[in-house]
């Protein structure tokens, strides 16, 4: 009986280990590169970036991503208008992390910039300027750059 035990045991074993490397299999790295982009279109820069963490390949994935999306609501939540001076402080790290995300991806083609900013009073209509004229202008002309939440928006020549 107790070899009848074992044998069942060992062969749950097995079917465990089956069905644990079925479901440990990273799927989604063996998708070609222009699928997993329009994947990654799809999300938040924010988001985006933190795929960077999953594997090697996807390291510097971030860095050809065409469609690029930066909404403050990744940075804030509801508890942060709650308190200004943390919402203040959160809105700073979104609009350097625009910042440097746009410098970053240095010259490659940017088919679409998406900026949604919910706090207007803090949206830096100087620092808009610079990430539309300097960073993609210069990179491709007649990339749709949405800025839903500005109702006006005055860009220096």
């Amino acid at each position: 009986m107790e070899a009848e035990g074992n044998s069942s045991s060992s062969s749950s074993t097995v079917a465990n280990k089956k069905l644990m490397n079925m479901n440990n299999e990273d799927r989604i790295s063996g998708l070609h590169e222009p699928l997993i982009h329009h994947i990654l279109s799809f999300m938040d820069m924010k988001e985006v970036l933190q795929t960077s963490l999953l594997s090697k390949r996807w390291t510097n994935l971030w860095r050809s991503v065409r469609t690029l999306k930066f909404h403050e609501h990744s940075w804030t939540n509801r508890w942060n208008g709650r308190n200004p001076k943390l919402k203040k402080n959160k809105l700073t790290k979104f609009k350097y992390f625009v910042d440097t995300v746009l410098f970053l991806q240095g010259g490659s083609d940017i088919d679409k910039l998406d900026l949604f900013f919910l706090s207007t009073e803090y949206a830096d209509s100087r620092l808009i300027d610079r990430w539309v004229f300097e960073e993609l202008l210069n990179m491709l002309e007649g990339v749709p750059v949405s800025v839903q939440s500005l109702k006006y928006l005055k860009l220096t020549e």
